[in-house]
């Protein structure tokens, strides 16, 4: 019996670790989709510098050509844990951004229309406007 208890006290120690160590909603799936590695190659594209700073996204709205290739490199530059992942729901990307390092994510602007970005929250917005070519 003393064995029980000591799991059951130990499984909820374990779910409350889980549960605050992670700051996107439980209920959505977490997907990453990794750009090139130190060692492959280099994303190509125009390059948009994005700070992920006290008063959210600087700046928060990118403009873009339908067919461009963007290289948004985002820099955290506050401790804010709500900032420390940028997600982009329709693609699919989820990257953390750890604090004053950039991160460099490849966007296609396929077609016309917005692309939405976001905090790991879902709390700060931001967006990608395609107009046509």
């Amino acid at each position: 019996m003393p064995h029980m208890k000591l799991c059951a006290a130990l499984l909820a120690v374990l779910t409350l670790a889980a549960a605050t160590a992670s700051c996107s909603k439980p209920s959505e799936a977490r997907t990453t989709t990794e750009t090139a590695s130190p060692a492959g190659p280099a994303l190509e594209g125009r390059r948009i510098d994005i700070t992920a700073g006290p008063q959210g996204y600087s700046p928060a709205t990118v403009e873009a050509k339908s067919g461009e290739s963007l290289v948004l490199r985002f820099t955290r530059t506050t401790k804010s844990d709500c900032l420390a992942q940028v997600v982009f729901p329709d693609q699919k990307i989820t990257r953390d951004l750890p604090l004053d390092t950039p991160v460099e994510i490849g966007i296609k602007a396929d077609k016309p229309g917005t692309i939405p970005f976001q905090c790991g929250m879902a709390m700060i917005h931001g967006k990608i406007n395609v107009s046509g070519s």
